[in-house]
C-alpha cells in the first residue's frame, strides 16, 4: 500500500458525490481524484494520483491561486472559487463542447496523525446556471437595445412611472436612475427613506454640490475617480465602488454601489446611469473588528501558541458534545482554573418581562468541588436586576471578570447561586451564533479571589469565537447531512409520480439480478403502458395528463406490496415493476391485481379505440438468473410480452413465451 492508497480508502464516500473532489497537499500533489473528476476530464484517478497537478493544469502556478491556496495549506479558513472569476478551476469539456463552468470550495483538512493541512477542493458544476444567466444578459442587452431605439424615453418612463415604482420599491435595495448631463437623480425608490432617512423628493432636489456634502470627506476623491472610470466604461460594463453616506441621523452608513450605463444620447455620450445603493454597514463594522482583532492576535503571538491546541482540538471534530469538552478540558488545564462549564441559554422576551432558561452543557471541574454539569436553569435562579447583567453582556458581547464575588455589585439571589456552586471568582463570556446569544462559557475559580489578567480574558473571548465557529460548523454539518440524505432521496424518485425512477431501477434491477443468480431464485419482471396515452393528452391537456399519470402510479404501487417490489416509472407513460423471488404465476396474479385497481379508478377516455376508461397493457417475464444470461434478457422478454400485449387489443397482460392472455375483467 502506497502513502496514496490509505487517503483513497478513506475519502472513498467522495466517489459517490455528483460534485467533482479533489484532495491536493501543499506540494499541490494529487492525493485524492473522485470518480466525478474522472468523468469530467478523462482522467483517471490512477494516472493523476500522486502526481504534481501542475503538470496537468499549469494554471495552477498562477499568483491568484497561490494567494488563495496558501492561506488553506496553513488551516486557515474555507475559501470560494466563484465561477465569476475563475471559470473553471478544473478545465474539462462537456460533450456538446462547451467548456464546464464550475464553482469550488477549497476547505483545509489534516489527515489522521498528521500535523500538515491539505486542500479539500469540492467542485461544483454550474454550467447550466451560467449560461442560463448568460442568456439572461443577452435577454437584458436586447431589452437595453430596444429601450434606447425608442423615441421619447423620458416620457415613456414617466408613463409607466407607477408600474416601476411598485416594483423597484420592493426591491431590498436602493435603485436609482442618475442623469449624467444633469447631475440629477431622476428616479430613485422609497428604499432611500427606509435606509437612510431622506425622501424621495429630497434626493431629486440634490444638486452635484449637496450631494459631495453628504459623502464623507475621506471618500469625495472617489467620486471623481468612479467617475473617470464610467467615462471610459464599455457598454454593459458593472462598476463598483463603496463610500461612506451620511444619513437624516447624521450617521455615517457605508454604501456599496453598482452602476451600469443605462442610456446613451444621439451622439454617443452617456445620458443616464442605472444604479443600487446597498448598506453595508454592519458588514463593514465587522471587517474592521477583525482588522482590529487580527492587530491584537499579532501582539499576543505568544498567547495565540499557547491556545494554539485548544483550537486545533475544535476545529478538528464536527461532533459539537466532543468539541465543547475538549474546550472546557483544555482550558482548564491552561488556565488552572477550578471549573470550566458552558451554559447553553435560551432567551425569550417581550414587552412585559424577560424570560431565560439554561442548561450547563459540558463541564471540566476539579474533583474538589461540585459538579454543576445538567443544571437546568430558570428565570427564578435570577431576579430583574440579573437580566440586565446578561442582557448587558448580551449588548456589549464582551467578558465579565469578577475578581471577589463577595465584593461584586450583585443580587442576592444570584450571590446566593454562585454560592452554592462554590465559586469565589468567575469570569464569563457570551456565545454568540450571528445575533443570537446561544450560551455562556464559564470560568470558576472555587477556592479562593482571583484577578484575571487581561491576557486571560482575551484568550477566552477568543475561544469563545472558536467555539461559534464550531457550534455553526455542527449545525450546518448536521443540516448538510440532512440535506444530502434528501438529495439522495431525490435523486432515485420521480418528481411527478413519487415513485422510483428509471435510475433507481436499472440500480436496484441490477442488483436483485446479481442477488438472485447467487441464490438460483426467480426474478420476474412487468412491464405497462397506459394505453392510447397521447390521444388523452391531446384531448385532456397536459395538467390532465399528469394527474393521470399521478392516479395510475398509486393504482399500480398499490398492486406490488411487498417490501422488496420496487415500482418504477420506466419512461413517459411506461412503468416497470421488479417483483424478486417471484414466479411468472406470482408476477401474473400481481398484474391482474393492478388491472382491477386501475379499472377501479375509472378514468374517462373517450376518445380512446380501447375502452371509455383508462386501461394498461402489460407484459409479464420471469427467469431464474444465470450467470451464462445477460439482465438485459428479462427487460427484452418483458418488452416483447408488452408488445404483444398491445398488438392483441391492448387492456390485457401478456407473458413472455405464453400465447395465453389474461384480458381485463370488464
Amino acid at each position: 500500500m502506497t502513502k496514496h492508497d490509505k487517503p483513497q480508502e478513506f475519502f472513498k464516500i467522495f466517489n459517490q458525490f455528483p460534485e467533482g473532489v479533489c484532495i491536493l497537499s501543499p506540494e499541490y500533489t494529487v492525493i485524492f481524484w473522485n470518480r466525478s473528476l474522472e468523468h469530467w476530464t478523462g482522467i483517471v484517478s490512477e494516472q493523476i494520483v500522486g502526481t504534481d497537478i501542475r503538470d496537468r493544469f499549469p494554471h495552477f502556478n498562477q499568483a491568484k491561486y497561490q494567494q488563495r491556496l496558501q492561506p488553506i495549506f496553513a488551516g486557515g479558513p474555507p475559501t470560494i472559487f466563484s465561477s465569476q472569476l475563475h471559470t473553471s478551476i478544473i478545465p474539462c469539456q462537456l460533450p456538446d463542447g462547451r467548456w464546464r463552468v464550475q464553482q469550488t470550495t477549497a476547505t483545509a483538512i489534516q489527515m489522521s496523525n498528521q500535523s500538515d493541512f491539505y486542500a479539500l477542493l469540492v467542485i461544483e458544476d454550474v454550467t447550466d446556471l451560467t449560461y442560463r444567466m448568460q442568456m439572461y444578459r443577452l435577454m437584458r442587452d436586447q431589452a437595453w437595445e430596444e429601450i434606447r431605439e425608442r423615441k421619447r424615453i423620458e416620457a415613456a418612463l414617466r408613463e409607466s412611472q407607477h408600474f416601476v415604482q411598485k416594483i423597484t420599491d420592493a426591491a431590498p435595495y436602493i435603485l436609482y436612475i442618475y442623469d449624467w448631463q444633469k447631475q440629477q437623480i431622476l428616479y430613485i425608490n422609497q428604499q432611500i427613506e427606509i435606509r437612510l432617512g431622506y425622501s424621495v423628493a429630497e434626493v431629486q432636489a440634490l444638486e452635484d454640490r449637496d450631494f459631495l456634502e453628504l459623502i464623507h470627506p475621506e471618500d469625495v476623491v472617489q467620486v471623481e475617480q468612479h467617475r473617470e472610470r464610467l467615462a471610459n466604461a464599455t457598454e454593459g460594463e458593472i462598476l463598483e465602488w463603496e463610500f461612506r453616506f451620511k444619513n437624516r441621523s447624521g450617521d455615517w452608513r457605508w454604501l456599496h454601489c453598482r452602476e451600469v450605463i443605462f442610456q446613451k444620447n444621439e451622439g454617443g455620450k452617456i445620458q443616464q446611469i442605472l444604479g443600487t445603493a446597498e448598506d453595508i454597514s454592519e458588514r463593514q463594522a465587522a471587517l474592521w473588528e477583525r482588522k482590529q482583532a487580527t492587530e491584537a492576535i499579532r501582539r499576543q503571538i505568544e498567547q495565540q501558541r499557547l491556545m494554539s491546541v485548544v483550537v486545533q482540538h475544535i476545529r478538528r471534530s464536527l461532533d459539537l458534545q466532543e468539541v465543547l469538552t475538549t474546550a472546557v478540558t483544555e482550558i482548564r488545564t491552561f488556565l488552572q482554573a477550578d471549573r470550566v462549564a458552558i451554559c447553553a441559554l435560551n432567551l425569550l422576551s417581550d414587552d412585559r418581562l424577560v424570560m431565560s432558561t439554561g442548561e450547563v452543557k459540558v463541564e471540566s471541574v476539579n474533583p474538589e468541588w461540585r459538579s454543576i454539569l445538567r443544571t437546568q436553569l430558570t428565570c427564578s435562579h435570577w431576579d430583574a436586576c440579573d437580566f440586565s447583567y446578561v442582557l448587558q453582556r448580551e449588548i456589549l458581547r464582551d467578558a465579565i471578570a469578577i475578581a471577589d464575588l463577595s465584593t461584586a455589585p450583585l443580587s442576592p439571589s444570584f450571590k446566593q447561586l454562585l454560592a452554592s456552586w462554590q465559586v469565589q471568582a468567575l469570569m464569563e463570556v457570551p456565545i454568540f451564533q450571528g445575533d443570537r446569544l446561544w450560551g455562556l462559557l464559564m470560568v470558576h475559580q472555587c477556592g479562593s479571589k482571583r484577578e484575571w489578567q487581561p491576557l486571560e480574558i482575551e484568550l477566552i473571548r477568543q475561544l469563545a469565537d472558536q467555539l461559534a465557529i464550531a457550534i455553526q460548523q455542527a449545525e450546518l454539518y448536521e443540516r448538510l447531512q440532512q440535506a444530502n440524505q434528501e438529495l439522495q432521496r431525490l435523486a432515485i424518485s420521480d418528481s411527478l409520480t413519487q415513485l422510483a425512477n428509471r435510475r433507481r431501477f436499472d440500480q436496484y434491477f441490477t442488483e436483485q439480478w446479481h442477488r438472485l443468480t447467487r441464490e438460483q431464485q426467480p426474478l420476474s419482471l412487468i412491464l405497462c403502458d397506459i394505453d392510447c396515452f397521447k390521444i388523452y393528452n391531446d384531448t385532456y391537456g397536459h395538467v390532465k395528463g399528469d394527474w393521470c399519470l399521478q392516479q395510475v402510479a398509486v393504482a399500480i404501487a398499490a398492486g406490488a406490496k411487498r417490501p422488496a417490489d420496487l415500482v418504477a416509472r420506466y419512461g413517459g407513460e411506461e412503468f416497470a415493476i421488479v417483483l424478486p423471488n417471484t414466479s411468472l404465476a406470482g408476477a401474473i396474479q400481481v398484474a391482474t391485481e393492478i388491472q382491477t385497481h386501475i379499472q377501479q379508478l375509472h378514468i374517462p377516455h373517450v376518445k380512446s379505440p380501447v375502452s371509455d376508461y383508462i386501461t394498461l397493457s402489460l407484459g409479464v417475464a420471469s427467469i431464474i438468473p444465470q450467470q451464462s444470461l445477460q439482465a438485459m434478457s428479462l427487460i427484452q422478454q418483458a418488452d416483447q410480452a408488452l408488445y404483444e400485449a398491445k398488438d392483441r387489443g391492448r387492456d390485457r397482460i401478456c407473458s413472455f413465451g405464453n400465447r395465453e392472455t389474461f384480458p381485463t375483467l370488464s
